[in-house]
């Protein structure tokens, strides 16, 4: 019961402020004659019409695909290569000047490359998102696997584990805190440059959907994206603290006792 009223309190303390700003702009917008701030109660109509459900099967579906297909493909190259390149300082002192110049590049600039080299069809998209999302969680993992506590490496070696063994049995479990740093920040890159890649050349997704209104005029459906791409940003970031809290249990529960 207790629990249940934490939870309760929780939610309270997270939601108010959400709360708060939709009913001012509900009640500030309702009389609202500029066609750029329409009132929110004419946005809100709209968006029920366009979102629940008709329009997520061309415009909200296909930008989801793209974005888990690209992020996942971002995720085995990150942790594959930042796990070999954390556990060997050879190989990343030639990379790291590579892999910094790389990733000094904004994200955005280099959707006009991809576009140049795969044109402007999914795959495109695809790899823009793959590449963006990598840096972020290829560094984190060098990181976390460079950093091991050296009393885990020696109590391995004590046992008498293989290197292999000590890698993937000691090295990557003591870095998925740092990991999943970079896996928040891949994803909220990989959004981005999910959204961006719809700009150019592209008839689906929300990218193209709120570019086309807004470039049409049509104000009021161009609100509505902008609010459900925001609405999909939260979404996913709650997701993703859902899976974090998971899958790191017993460094949660170490920071409790500490």
């Amino acid at each position: 019961m207790r629990r249940a009223w934490r939870w309760v309190i929780a939610i309270a303390v997270a939601g108010w402020l959400p709360v708060f700003f939709i009913a001012w702009w509900w009640h500030a917008s309702a009389n609202s004659k500029n066609p750029y701030f329409p009132p929110l109660s004419k946005i809100w109509t709209e968006f029920k019409a366009n979102w629940i459900f008709t329009l997520v099967p061309v415009h909200v579906v296909p930008s989801l695909i793209n974005l888990f297909v690209g992020f996942a493909i971002a995720i085995v190259l990150g942790i594959g290569a930042g796990t070999l390149l954390g556990a060997s300082r050879t190989g990343a002192r030639y990379t790291e000047p590579l892999i910094d110049f790389i990733r000094s590049i904004p994200p955005v600039a280099l959707v006009p490359i991809f576009i140049l080299l795969l044109g402007l069809d999914a795959k495109m998209r695809i790899a823009s998102i793959a590449f963006s999302a990598t840096f972020p969680i290829l560094l984190a993992t060098i990181e976390g696997v460079r950093h091991t506590n050296p009393v885990l490496l020696e109590t391995a070696q004590t046992f008498r584990l293989t290197n292999q063994q000590i890698l993937w049995r000691v090295r990557v479990p003591y870095a998925k805190p740092t990991i999943f740093a970079g896996l928040q920040v891949g994803l909220q890159i990989a959004f981005v440059v999910t959204i961006a890649s719809e700009y150019l050349g592209s008839g689906f997704g929300l990218g193209a959907f709120t570019l086309n209104a807004t470039d049409s005029f049509l104000i009021v459906d161009a609100w509505t994206g902008v609010i459900l791409l925001g609405v999909l940003g939260y979404a996913l970031s709650l997701v993703f603290d859902a899976v974090e809290r998971v899958s790191l249990r017993w460094y949660y529960g170490q920071k409790k006792l500490a």
